[in-house]
């Protein structure tokens, strides 16, 4: 069941008109000052209020004692105050009517029983006047299309406008999975970095992204929660509409002692939240740069695969051996192609001996200096309902005079027409694609520039369409 206190306190948080930072400080390495560099930084357009109980002004800003002494509404309140002052700002911030909040602090439940104590305190006056907390312990939020950075940390680089949402206990790995995004040019609409849920956990997020216009794919990362069974829950109802990705940690006894003292999580058992989440319909991951290449995969394709039967094309067999060796171990299947289709590839090739045709299909040199033979091979196996899927593997040469070039527009015509997914991988640098990147991914094909990244990416696809059919 939907709790509409908690939805519309998210909605303060991350559509805030009016923003306070509880804190402030003209120190410039305090968790005040930072929080201020990192909203002016990111271009937030509405008004920033400070507060601070002995500063007059920070820069050309005023500064007030209080929450209460501010005349205008405000939407969101960032604590930046050590943990024993948390409860007396809420007290204030309950006054003023705020109902979204985010505490930085630490020095609650993670620390045991006295930080326990402290936080039941700041949950009881938060539920009482229907304050969304996020945290404590935490980095913070933010809103990439309303340029909303409120967490204490700048973005080093900027983060693209895009329909997945990121939801991380830990401040540090939502760091990493931004990294991940800006190298995979994949696009973000709203993150929370959620520390110790006082009292909006996983759940709540994904209640609120149901019908988040913004947000069209959900991506986790889970150290515990301490209501594993609403989570599921809700996961149940928000799959059939958005893909759900989760990386869970807390397989082995160290991480499971590490998770609780992070952010006071008991980790569970790995198994049974990987059996509840194929129940729920949440594919899982086994890491930062699959979650983010799985979420990014997802974001491109125009047609999920309706089977699990792949043609792997390339002509340098070796990467492609990497790819196909990753698929079949997720149980995907690489039958060969039909005779017909064989015999129109070798056709194509025109070479003045038959070669071998197998899955992975090998076009040789000849695939590399001839695209179009390339883009014939794809188009023959495409025919017909043989193949549910297509990874193309491809080395660019990046010198418009040696080579035939990258057969883009027969992969875009392939993809077009037989209304399945390619992935291509392009043998490349990741700090420096190839220019046809760009135009495959804008026409719905994913490019990566490892097969290994590029066949996972596909294999969690698979799992997920057929994750999906069974759901229906």
């Amino acid at each position: 069941m939907v709790n509409s206190w908690k939805m519309d306190a998210l909605d303060a948080i991350f559509n805030p008109s009016n923003i306070v930072i509880v804190g402030a400080s003209d120190k410039p390495r305090k968790l005040g000052s930072l929080t201020l560099r990192a909203l002016e930084a990111s271009g937030f357009k509405g008004k920033i209020f400070l507060v601070h109980p002995s500063l007059s002004a920070i820069g050309n800003k005023d500064v007030y004692p209080r929450v209460q002494d501010i005349a205008e509404p405000i939407d969101l309140a960032l604590i930046a105050v050590q943990s024993p002052n948390v409860p007396e700002v809420l007290k204030d911030c309950a006054e003023k009517k705020i109902h979204g909040a985010v505490v930085y602090s630490s020095g609650f439940k993670e620390l045991g029983e006295l930080g326990q104590i402290l936080e039941s305190q700041i949950a009881q006056i938060a539920n009482k006047a229907h304050i969304g907390i996020i945290g404590p312990n935490c980095l913070g939020i933010g809103n990439i299309p309303l340029r909303l950075n409120a967490t204490f940390f700048p973005y080093p680089t900027p983060i693209p406008v895009g329909t997945v949402s990121m939801i991380s206990q830990s401040g540090g790995v939502a760091g990493l999975m931004h990294y991940a995004a800006v190298d995979a040019q994949l696009g973000v609409a709203k993150f929370a970095s959620i520390g110790n849920r006082v009292n909006l956990d996983f759940a709540d997020f994904l209640e609120y992204f149901k019908t988040d216009a913004d947000t069209q794919i959900v991506c986790l990362f889970i150290e515990g929660t301490d209501d594993a069974r609403r989570l599921i829950e809700v996961a149940k109802q928000v799959t059939p509409i958005k893909p759900i990705l989760a990386y869970k940690v807390g397989k082995t006894a160290a991480a499971q002692r590490a998770a609780k003292s992070h952010t006071g999580s008991l980790a569970g058992r790995r198994e049974l939240y990987s059996s509840a989440f194929r129940q729920a319909g949440i594919q899982e991951v086994a890491g930062i740069a699959e979650l983010i290449d799985t979420a990014k995969t997802l974001s491109i394709i125009k047609h999920l695969p309706k089977g699990n039967r792949v043609a792997l094309v390339t002509h340098t067999l070796g990467p492609t051996i990497i790819a196909a060796e990753i698929l079949e171990e997720q149980n995907i299947e690489l039958p060969p192609p039909h005779n017909s289709t064989i015999r129109g590839i070798q056709k194509a090739m025109g070479l003045p001996i038959d070669i071998p045709i197998d899955n992975p299909i090998d076009l040789l040199a000849l695939g590399w200096a001839r695209p179009d033979v390339f883009a014939e091979a794809l188009r023959l196996v495409a025919i017909g309902d043989q193949y549910d899927a297509f990874l193309t593997v491809f080395a660019p040469n990046f010198q418009e005079d040696i080579g035939g070039g990258t057969p883009t527009k027969g992969l875009l015509e392939v993809t077009s027409s037989s209304k399945k997914p390619i992935i291509a991988v392009l043998n490349s640098p990741i700090s420096y694609p190839p220019p046809e990147k760009s135009v495959l991914e804008a026409g719905g094909i994913p490019v990566f520039s490892s097969p290994a990244r590029g066949a996972k990416a596909l294999a969690n696809i698979i799992q997920f369409a057929k994750t999906q059919r069974s759901a229906k």
